[in-house]
């Protein structure tokens, strides 16, 4: 649990963490076999994602560890002790927790080429979100404000899932979330969460922070920026899948624009590629491109709650270092933080470049689309030109790729797992 909070929380935020790590402490699992499940399907999920854990995790209890010489048989193991917490009566009643449990199992099987049995959780999670009804903020009147804002959460790990099957070939096998018409009806803006940590959200309500003074800047001194948090890494990932996914959604359930001309098309295209490829120039420092973990202040992400103490234990965790630190390193805790911000620069970053480079796949085949035919649009030493630039400016993403995977450490880039 210390590995998923330090590591994988910032990409998969399902808990409340203020109150996840109450429930640890309690002991909630031995009463409430749904907060069990919810265990299992975060160990499944930390063991898929970071494979270079699992001989420190067989070690810590050498005689039950000698039982799973694989990852697979372990997250197999977690999935069967969840699934037979289920009597009769467990879809009864549906709730988030739930779908947790399913999207997480289904992202755990997929981590380890189990993509079948991915696909059995896929249909829960999917299902379970029709039935909550993520995708329609009025289904989030009454709800508390933590609810509320893991229910935000879900909608957009349910989008991220989305936009895959949305623009990768050889994907439409699977089940996909939205009808035609739906997808046209959601309002983004009001399902984006709070931009605010969990430290500050409470039952019956969200406490903003202290506001942040910002001060002009000045030759010796620039500008000073507002502090980074997790929240604001999450939903500016968010809007990055959002943007790419701007053409595919604008013909979903609509011919017409499958009919418009190779030149509206294409400008489009090259309008949506111009305004996604600047769209991260004012990101917080932590999250920019080039950033380094020692050329930025350290994001601000709270420390309350006993938050300085991880969950359970971080017992040879890649951040036990940092955590041992807490109560002797005044930096210790920040430490830890600016990881977390990495884990989620390359997240994003990776996203940002892959888009870039779905489009300019889609720029390609309208410019080849524009010289067939008796009424091409373009010559065909026009189209080689403007393949030759397009080309030029994948070698300038595979660049921009390298550099990003070189400068975070693997430590970092693991979490992300096999979506990377």
């Amino acid at each position: 649990m210390a590995d998923y909070l330090d590591l994988i929380y910032p990409l998969v935020p399902v808990v409340h963490r203020p109150s996840f790590r109450h429930d640890l402490a309690n002991n909630r699992d031995l009463t409430d076999p749904d907060f069990f499940a919810l265990l299992m399907s975060l160990v499944a999920l930390t063991i898929g994602l970071l494979p270079s854990r699992f001989s420190v995790y067989r070690s810590v209890d050498p005689e039950a560890g000698i039982r799973f010489d694989t990852r697979t048989a372990m997250i197999n193991c977690c999935a069967d002790m969840c699934t037979r917490q289920r009597d009769a009566s467990y879809w009864d009643q549906i709730s988030l927790r739930k779908w947790v449990v399913s999207y997480v199992l289904s992202v755990a099987c997929f981590q380890t080429g189990q993509v079948n049995r991915s696909r059995m959780f896929d249909v829960e999670w999917l299902q379970l979100s029709r039935l909550l009804g993520l995708h329609r903020i009025s289904e989030y009147e009454g709800l508390n404000c933590i609810e509320t804002q893991l229910r935000k959460r879900a909608f957009w790990l349910l989008f991220y899932a989305y936009a895959h099957t949305r623009v990768q070939n050889g994907r439409w096998e699977r089940l996909t979330y939205f009808n035609q018409s739906e997808l046209h009806q959601v309002n983004f803006e009001a399902l984006m969460p709070v931009e605010v940590d969990d430290e500050y959200i409470f039952e019956t309500r969200v406490v903003p922070p202290a506001p942040f003074m910002l001060s002009p800047g000045t030759p010796s001194q620039p500008e000073q920026r507002p502090p980074f948090t997790l929240a604001s890494g999450f939903i500016l990932h968010s809007r990055v899948f959002l943007k790419g996914l701007r053409e595919a959604m604008s013909y979903v359930g609509c011919e017409c624009e499958l009919r418009r001309g190779p030149a509206v098309r294409l400008a489009r295209l090259r309008d949506l590629l111009q305004e996604i490829r600047y769209m991260l120039d004012d990101a917080p420092g932590p999250m920019r491109q080039w950033a380094s973990s020692e050329s930025y202040d350290a994001p601000t992400t709270p420390q309350l709650d006993g938050d300085s103490q991880p969950a359970m234990s971080s017992y040879g965790s890649p951040a036990a270092a940092h955590s041992a630190s807490l109560t002797s390193e005044p930096g210790g805790y920040s430490k830890i933080i600016q990881g977390q911000a990495e884990v989620m620069r390359a997240n994003i970053h990776v996203t940002h470049l892959w888009l870039q480079s779905l489009l300019l796949e889609q720029v390609d085949l309208v410019l080849q689309e524009s010289a067939i035919g008796p009424n091409a649009a373009m010559g065909s030493d026009e189209i080689t030109e403007a393949l030759k630039a397009n080309w030029a400016e994948r070698e300038d993403i595979c660049r921009q790729m390298l550099h990003l995977l070189h400068s975070i450490p693997y430590v970092y880039l693991e979490p992300n797992g096999l979506y990377l």
